[in-house]
């Protein structure tokens, strides 16, 4: 039995090192990579102990062994809660009790080297030595499992999160792991107090480090896959070439026994010889079929842009030149899907026009699905892995698509400002990832590929004009608006019409009898004033839905906040006053101007104005407050309304992501909004928000140069 627990020790102890030392080569730099070596660390310190204890021959060794031991033991706890912390992205969120833990730990430390931790040792169910507690080790045990139970909690609650069901196996398969461990390790502990369990348990260590090794392998815990497979793949052909080379190897032995000499260790030098010679051009050749033709690294640029040059986007015939795209990226990347969907003007959904390899080749995507909204609004890529360790949330239906498309990398095809098709293109063979060399050359390659599907629909329907493309973004929120510009213009007509109507009444009933030539024509006058007026307010309001519907120049120039503020109420005041919803504002007098886009800035007010009003579920205000602070313009749109949950507000600003309800919206308003800020030199952040009483998000912009003392 002792042996038994000689050897567990040995093999936990090699087992966990090597695994944290291969996760921390994978990546040196990533927090979440050293805390699990770390944690590797103390589970083989704590494991070797149990090595070196049966071997101890004296009652002094094997006190030394039980104390040198829980060096490692008092950290695993507190290692393990940082590490599962650290994987569900909740590491911000416990830095108290992590340092609470820690604290814990070095307290303990210190304490191991005196009687109140492990006082002594001595003879124990079939142990000739075992651990005698101290006082202190009761509050350990207490500490252990606290910290242990605190860890599977954050497990679980992960785990019933939305997070995709990648993530969600990940969480599963780290459970399941820390299950079996602890369950194993804990069987340790009441020995310590006479409870005659034997602690067999040791050996479930073996298969924690077991799962924790398929998972990495199996569902990427930690995003190490490639390196694994091709350490397998290496081996595995190492191994199957090295029998067959041994086998003759053996033979030429034998034959040179046989027939030169009867000294078995003579007649192996020839072919020791021949094993040492080939041996280092045997890894080489296993090396270059590895990586050349089971991982190839990276494919090769010119080639491909060669290829699409000559061959492809001269093509007007657009089946040929779809088919032909999908076939030459398939064969010169080494994908293993790819895609091209075409948008049907006549249908209003892009359809699956050339594929290779979909799991639904018959896939059709609309406008009102998140990914088309998405590359629609940003004309941006979707990175599948970028997502996934981002932590951005990708809701059900949105991954469902990504799926049907077998796709890892979603790219635009625009032409005018217009999607007319989507590239999807899956993994590569190599299992390499998609990197920022290669996002260089395909995404100018989709956009040119635009043109060339525009040229062979052009062709197809032999001079059709391509209609310029529509204003989808703004188009949307003046339909909301319809209501209030209705009434804003309305307004003034029948106030102006009414006019008319009482002067010629007043005529035709001869109330103007007794008035002369000329106090009629002054009271016209004064009618036709008043209706010039009421006119010119129509028509500025029938300016500012039309300036606003126009697309941006995407010129920068000098901006007055509080009179960009006024154009915005003006549009949105009126849906806020049927909403019961007060505005104020509250602008420096002598607040400086700002550099941006004039159309991009009042977009980002409106967005975030009407936003506040449709989080107040009756009635309430909407505050608006500008300030210049150190050459800064601070901007902050307040609102009373119903809040943002805690654990909504990391994911606020994530694409697809959105509190109201389903079909309400696509997730990403803030997203866009954010992307316009940035892209104007400034910033936004959520300011404050609680639950039940409101939200305040801030604008953050430099002061125009010009005006900057």
């Amino acid at each position: 039995m002792m042996l038994y627990y000689s050897i567990s020790g040995l093999v936990n102890g090699i087992s966990c090192l090597a695994l944290g030392i291969f996760v921390l080569l994978n990546n040196r730099k990533r927090i979440l990579n050293q805390i699990y070596f770390l944690y590797a660390l103390f589970i083989a310190a704590w494991s070797s102990g149990y090595y070196f204890w049966p071997n101890a021959e004296n009652r002094a060794m094997a006190l030394v062994a039980f104390r040198v031991l829980h060096i490692g033991a008092v950290f695993i706890p507190v290692c393990w809660y940082q590490f599962v912390s650290a994987l569900t992205n909740k590491l911000n969120e416990n830095k108290l009790p992590i340092s609470i833990g820690y604290g814990l730990s070095s307290f303990f430390l210190i304490s191991i080297p005196t009687k109140y931790f492990i006082k002594d040792v001595g003879p124990s169910f079939c142990f000739r030595f075992w651990g005698i507690p101290g006082i202190l080790y009761i509050f350990y045990l207490i500490y252990f499992f606290l910290y242990v139970y605190l860890a599977i909690l954050i497990l679980i609650k992960a785990y019933q999160r939305p997070d995709g069901q990648h993530r969600k196996q990940q969480y599963m398969y780290v459970l399941i792991a820390t299950i079996i461990g602890y369950l194993g390790g804990a069987t340790n502990f009441p020995l310590y107090y006479g409870i005659p369990i034997y602690p067999i348990g040791n050996s479930l260590i073996s298969l924690y480090v077991a799962t924790i090794a398929y998972t990495i392998i199996r569902h990427q815990l930690m995003d190490i896959e490639i390196i694994i497979k091709k350490t397998l793949v290496f081996a595995g052909l190492f191994a199957a070439v090295y029998v067959v080379f041994a086998f003759f190897t053996l033979l030429g032995q034998l034959f040179f026994e046989k027939f030169f000499t009867a000294n078995r260790w003579i007649a192996m030098l020839p072919s020791v010889v021949i094993v040492t010679m080939m041996l280092r051009p045997l890894e080489n050749f296993l090396l270059i079929i590895t990586n050349k033709f089971l991982f190839q690294k990276k494919f090769d640029y010119k080639e491909l842009l060669k290829t699409f040059t000559a061959e492809v986007l001269t093509v007007l015939d657009l089946d040929r030149l779809v088919h032909l795209t999908v076939d030459k990226l398939v064969d010169i990347i080494k994908l293993n899907s790819c895609a091209v969907l075409l948008f049907d003007d006549e249908k209003q959904q892009f359809e699956v026009t050339a594929s290779h390899n979909l799991k639904d080749s018959q896939i059709t995507l609309i406008r009102p699905d998140g990914i088309v909204t998405f590359l629609e609004q940003t004309h941006g890529y979707l990175l599948k892995k970028e997502l996934r360790q981002k932590k951005i949330f990708i809701p059900d239906s949105i991954q469902e698509i990504i799926d049907k498309l077998n796709a890892e990398l979603i790219i635009p095809m625009v032409l005018h400002q217009k999607v007319i098709g989507i590239l999807s293109l899956g993994t590569k063979k190599s299992d390499e990832d998609y990197t920022q060399d290669d996002l260089d050359i395909l995404l100018p390659l989709a956009r040119t590929l635009a043109i060339a599907i525009s040229n062979a629909e052009l062709f197809v329907e032999l001079g059709k004009t391509q209609a310029e493309a529509a204003q989808r973004e703004k188009m949307a929120v003046i339909g909301t608006l319809s209501a209030g510009i209705n009434h804003e213009i309305c307004n003034p007509l029948g106030i102006a019409r009414g006019q008319c109507e009482a002067f010629l009444l007043n005529i035709k009933d001869g109330l103007y009898k007794s008035k002369t030539t000329e106090e009629l024509l002054e009271k016209a006058k004064e009618i036709m004033a008043k209706v010039i007026r009421e006119t010119d307010r129509a028509t500025a309001i029938t300016k500012k839905l039309s300036n606003f519907a126009k697309p941006s120049k995407g010129e920068a120039e000098i901006v007055s906040v509080d009179n960009e503020l006024l154009e915005v109420i003006s549009l949105v005041g009126y849906e806020l006053k049927l909403e019961k919803i007060e505005f104020e504002k509250h602008i420096d007098p002598d607040l400086p101007n700002i550099f941006v886009d004039r159309k991009q800035f009042q977009e980002v007010l409106f967005n975030l104005i009407r936003n506040a009003g449709q989080a107040i579920p009756d009635k309430g205000k909407i505050t608006v407050t500008a300030k210049a602070d150190n050459h800064k313009i601070h901007i902050d749109i307040q609102d009373t309304g119903a809040g943002i949950p805690e654990d909504k507000i990391r994911e606020l600003f994530s694409p697809f992501f959105t509190t109201k309800a389903p079909g309400e919206g696509t997730g990403l308003g803030l997203f866009i909004v954010r992307q316009v800020v940035e892209k104007n030199g400034g910033r936004i952040h959520l300011k404050k928000t609680k639950e039940g009483e409101g939200t305040t998000f801030s604008l953050e912009f430099p002061v125009a140069a010009k005006v900057v003392k």
